[in-house]
């Protein structure tokens, strides 16, 4: 189990947080730990066994590849672009992938919907999706390269 202490506590709560969201941070005081910072509870949503939601449309899913290019992580800013659980089963996808930053994606994914970086809830989300990895990615890449330009 990771720890700090209660003054980097204090100093970068914001890094810290976003660790506590992927597992358990134990907070020290004097040496001794006085507290745990754990993540939130999952949360359920109701969905029928098997049922998926309909593919985006192309100008949607050219909205999407856009913002995993755009290298924005800021919540805010996905929680503007559309459902959550399809974005946070996004950003795990990102994740996976080494051209991107893992730890603030999964993070980014945790704030989202809770419970998506774990890997039993990431694969049920990947059978139930319409974004299909072996399309998106690499229309993520394509996009990444036109920035670079």
């Amino acid at each position: 189990m990771e720890t700090v202490n209660a003054t980097e506590l204090k100093n970068r709560l914001g890094p810290i947080l976003a660790r506590a969201r992927l597992a358990p941070v134990a907070i020290l005081r004097h040496g001794k730990v006085v507290a745990y910072l754990t993540p939130a509870p999952m949360e359920s949503s109701p969905r029928r066994k098997g049922a998926r939601d309909p593919a985006p449309s192309r100008a949607r899913e050219e909205e999407l590849v856009r913002l995993c290019a755009s290298g924005d992580l800021r919540p805010s800013r996905w929680l503007r672009a559309g459902d959550r659980r399809l974005l946070a089963g996004v950003a795990v996808m990102l994740a996976s992938q080494p051209e991107f930053d893992r730890t603030r994606l999964l993070a980014l994914a945790e704030t989202l919907e809770p419970g998506m970086s774990i890997p039993g809830r990431f694969g049920q989300w990947l059978s139930e999706s319409p974004v299909r990895a072996a399309r998106f990615l690499p229309m993520v890449r394509v996009e990444l390269a036109r920035g670079r330009r």
